[in-house]
């Protein structure tokens, strides 16, 4: 009897103790599942050079989970995994950012940004292209080039766009020269040329916020019949972050003749508001100056938990528009230690971005739909953009 009653209850307890390890790990995966985690999309297999005209788009896919280890993916798989009833971010980094580097800095870029309005659901895509190749070592010659890359990646970035549906709202951050990469693609967008190349048909199907950090590009270039003349037309609004200590764009005006003062030193001026006219109300502006000072790099935003908050009206589509400066924004909502810097996020990648290499018949590149063709400037049209 004591046995048999022995045996029973440790079968009892096994069992209770299999059932807690199921649910624990049942647990994990549901949790895995509610927040799936966010894309990467490469362009090093693409041509760089300016007014390239490609048929195909050999985007290169990976996947990065939540609860686990990066891995390569496909457009469709991206396509189903996205929330429809979400809108979907993507990030664009700035040049001198290697492979290795735009993969840290995706990791905790994304769980930035996702703390910027917690519980709310996002799609997230990181954008990485060769803005770290070919360089000479001379800044001016470096700064040029790179900025043509980013440029004609805009191209690319508004052909990844068009494979979100038409109904998901879209932000676009950017930090740097990836904010040329964005002013670009809303150009393009818009009917505009970059480099020769034009759409073709002009989009303005789905709603558009962007967020510009540290942008490199000249303050007047978006304004009519400019360099990027086309882009405002394409958003609902636009967040320009500025520092006016901002040192690496203290130089922008000296790396070539056209280059002129930076958007985020300069902000829009009194005369680019009245070239605007109407589009100058989708234009805020944010000084970030006396949180981030004289720096210029990526992670010294992300490293920022106030400046995720202010900015999740554009990413999340939820909220009012920040105005003002980050201290004058603190200073209404501070709590505590709210806004003490948070330990970075450990990447887990181990998944190696593909650098260019010739395409094989199993991965054949994605063909460019009809109704997004890439057609060549017609001779009649204006000339194309200079660098």
């Amino acid at each position: 009897m004591f046995r048999t009653a022995l045996k029973t209850s440790l079968l009892v307890v096994f069992a209770y103790c299999g059932v807690f390890l199921i649910d624990s790990v049942s647990g994990k995966e549901n949790a895995c599942r509610a927040e799936a985690g966010y894309w990467i999309v490469s362009t090093y297999s693409m041509p760089q050079m300016p007014g390239s005209n490609p048929k195909c788009l050999n985007f290169k896919y990976y996947f990065k989970p939540v609860c686990g280890k990066m891995r390569r993916g496909t457009c469709s798989q991206m396509q189903q995994s996205l929330n429809p009833s979400a809108p979907t971010c993507f990030f664009i980094h700035g040049s001198y950012v290697g492979v290795d580097v735009a993969i840290k800095d995706a990791n905790n870029t994304y769980g930035w940004i996702k703390k910027g309005s917690p519980g709310c659901p996002l799609n997230v895509v990181f954008l990485i292209w060769p803005g770290d190749e070919n360089h000479t070592g001379l800044p001016t010659i470096d700064v040029t080039r790179s900025g043509i890359v980013a440029t004609q990646n805009g191209i690319y970035l508004a052909h990844l766009i068009d494979r979100i549906p038409g109904h998901t709202p879209v932000s676009l951050v950017g930090h740097s020269h990836g904010t040329r990469t964005i002013a670009a693609c809303l150009h393009y967008r818009g009917g505009g040329q970059i480099y020769g190349v034009y759409k073709g048909t002009r989009n303005r199907s789905r709603s558009i916020r962007v967020v510009f950090a540290a942008a490199a590009i000249n303050h007047a270039w978006m304004n009519p019949n400019n360099r990027y003349g086309k882009a405002l037309t394409q958003v609902d609004s636009m967040l320009n972050i500025l520092n006016h200590r901002d040192l690496a764009l203290t130089a922008y005006p000296f790396v070539t003749p056209s280059y002129g003062r930076a958007l985020a030193k300069t902000g829009m001026t009194r005369f680019d508001k009245r070239q605007l006219g109407n589009q100058s109300c989708k234009v805020h502006e944010l000084d970030a100056t006396d949180v981030i000072g004289f720096r210029h790099s990526w992670p010294n935003y992300y490293g920022r938990p106030e400046l995720a908050k202010l900015i999740a009206p554009y990413v999340f589509f939820n909220g009012s528009h920040p105005h003002g400066s980050v201290m004058q924004a603190r200073s209404r909502s501070r709590s505590g230690n709210v806004y003490a810097n948070e330990p970075s996020r450990k990447s887990e990648d181990s998944v190696a971005i593909e650098l260019p290499k010739p395409v094989d018949e199993q991965d054949k590149p994605e063909k460019v739909s009809s109704s997004s063709d890439l057609p060549t400037l017609p001779a009649a049209a204006e000339k194309a953009a200079t660098r």
